[in-house]
């Protein structure tokens, strides 16, 4: 049976830095991110999601509950940073993570974030192939290739 992708897109505005890049991104700052899901599987042949792969408004919601609610609006922080302590002492909202923020990074952990939800939302019809981060209109990351 024929395999189809479907996408969708939801954005963010959160900040982070890369702590010890050589230039203006080991600064404080932010980014409105766009991230976009890609699913693949084979069409449902009956009920309500019949002709599709997985509902698009069911993939908006996983989305957001694994990505949006997390981070939207919160400083994306690696854990080694020496910022860290400070920065959750003196702001709210502040998610702390195990690697540094680039894009790249973002992008394999919210596919594996991702993931399992999709899977158990679709019972197994459907699977999350690809994440792809855009830090600015211009850059973007993707996993996996």
């Amino acid at each position: 049976m024929a395999q189809y992708t479907i996408t969708r897109r939801i954005e963010i505005d959160a900040g982070h830095r890369v702590t010890y890049h050589d230039s203006k991104c080991r600064n404080l700052h932010g980014h409105r991110y766009v991230i976009e899901a890609s699913v693949t599987g084979e069409l449902h042949t009956s009920g309500s999601e019949e002709g599709m792969t997985m509902d698009f408004s069911f993939l908006k919601e996983e989305m957001t509950k694994h990505i949006h609610d997390v981070v939207d609006h919160a400083f994306m922080v690696w854990e080694k940073d020496p910022l860290e302590r400070m920065l959750i002492e003196t702001m709210t909202n502040i998610v702390s993570l195990p690697f540094v923020p680039t894009a790249e990074n973002l992008a394999g952990y919210w596919f594996n974030e991702l993931k399992p939800a999709i899977a158990l939302r679709t019972d197994g019809h459907a699977e999350l192939s690809q994440i792809k981060v855009w830090e600015t209109p211009n850059c973007a990351a993707v996993y996996p290739c």
